[in-house]
C-alpha cells in the first residue's frame, strides 16, 4: 500500500488531501472517497459518545455529536490532514479533518461533543491545542449552569 504522504504535491501550500464524504458512521468515523477508492477514517485525539458500537447502549449526546459531524461534513471542501502514523489497527485513516478552513476536531471539542482520548504518540501533533480547547469549552458550560 502506497502512503499518502508520499502523493502530496510539494508545491501546494497544504498537507491536506482532499477527498469527497460518502457517509457518516458516528461523531468521530465517517467515510470518503479517496483516489477513487472508499475509506474508513477516523479523527485523530478526539472520541465523541458511541451510538453505533457493538455491544454498548447508544450514549448520552451520542446522536447530536453525529449529527453535528454529519452536518458538517455534508458541507463539502472536505480534506484531511494525516500525522506521524497513516492508519490504526483496523485500516481505518487517523485525520484532522477539516472542512473550508475549520477543522472537525476542534469544531467538536468546541461543541463539547467530544472530549480528548485515544492520544497515541507519535500522533499528537495537535494534542495540546485540543486540551486547551476542552478546558475552555467545559468552562463555558459550567458558567452557563450556573
Amino acid at each position: 500500500m502506497t502512503s499518502l504522504k508520499k502523493r502530496l504535491i510539494p508545491e501546494k501550500k497544504t498537507d491536506r488531501i482532499p477527498v469527497n464524504f460518502i457517509e457518516g458512521t458516528d461523531g468521530d468515523t465517517f467515510k470518503v472517497l479517496l483516489d477513487g477508492k472508499e475509506e474508513k477514517v477516523r479523527l485523530l485525539l478526539v472520541d465523541t459518545p458511541e451510538n453505533v458500537k457493538q455491544g454498548t447502549p447508544v450514549q448520552p449526546f451520542a446522536k447530536e455529536a453525529s449529527n453535528f459531524t454529519l452536518a458538517q461534513l455534508k458541507k463539502g471542501n472536505l480534506t484531511l490532514e494525516l500525522d506521524v502514523s497513516e492508519r490504526d489497527k483496523y485500516g481505518r485513516l487517523l485525520v484532522y479533518a477539516w472542512v473550508g478552513d475549520k477543522m472537525l476536531n476542534e469544531l467538536l471539542l468546541e461543541k463539547d461533543y467530544a472530549r480528548v482520548a485515544y492520544i497515541y504518540p507519535p500522533n499528537v501533533k495537535h494534542v495540546d491545542q485540543f486540551e486547551k480547547i476542552q478546558v475552555k469549552a467545559q468552562n463555558q458550560d459550567w458558567n452557563l449552569e450556573h
